[in-house]
């Protein structure tokens, strides 16, 4: 039987005082666990060691450094049978630059704004995931994703950018209850986050199945 390919987290940054600072403090976090955490100051020396055979990366990868970066680099690591999960570090404006790093294949979008530990609780998921690639067969109706009604309903105003709180109140239930209806959707849709539920839900036209709540 084949090994386990080692689980290793990559930080790749030019900003040497960020980068070391935060390989530091998700190393002492995570190595404990058996997993490995390393830095890179560029793009090229990243892919350098993700190409070490027997390893499975999770990236976290700065998209406004010099030479590779911004979107192509995502795409770049993401092509990568080696790589599990990109996600994007940057001081750009979050709300901009999250839908297009989901686009472009990023599993997340954190800003450098974050504390390390809004950091490591976003990225464990990732690091603990068994597929590399999450692969959803197209579907001709939602059906095939086991969504109930009442969870389209919750997507299709997840996509029109409602908070918890108003999506609870159009739809006259607790907003614990919408909380628990979207951990549903993300867990079936088998994504991390709205943006990448909302994504996901165009591409294969789930919210045309959904009844637009009045």
């Amino acid at each position: 039987m084949d090994a386990l390919p080692q689980k290793s987290v990559l930080i790749v940054d030019d900003h040497p005082v960020y980068r070391e600072a935060l390989t530091e403090r998700l190393a002492s976090q995570f190595r404990p666990e058996g997993i490995e955490v390393w830095g890179a100051s560029n793009a090229n020396e990243g892919l350098d060691l993700v190409g070490q055979p027997g390893k499975r990366w999770v990236i976290l990868l700065d998209i406004l450094m010099p030479g590779l970066s911004g979107l192509a680099s995502i795409k770049v690591f993401k092509n990568m049978d080696q790589v599990a999960h990109v996600v994007a570090i940057s001081g750009l404006d979050e709300h901009a630059w999250e839908p297009r790093s989901v686009a472009a294949g990023a599993s997340l979008f954190l800003s450098k704004n974050n504390t390390s530990e809004h950091i490591i609780t976003k990225i464990r998921p990732l690091i603990e995931s068994d597929d590399a690639d999450i692969v959803v067969h197209p579907a001709s109706d939602a059906t095939e994703f086991r969504l109930t009604q009442r969870q389209l309903e919750v997507l299709h105003l997840i996509s029109l950018g409602h908070p918890n709180k108003v999506i609870a109140d159009l739809l006259e239930i607790k907003e614990q209850t919408i909380k628990i209806h979207i951990n549903q959707i993300f867990k079936e849709l088998r994504v991390f986050n709205r943006t990448q539920a909302v994504l996901k839900a165009q591409k294969f036209q789930l919210l045309s199945a959904s009844t637009p709540v009045v």
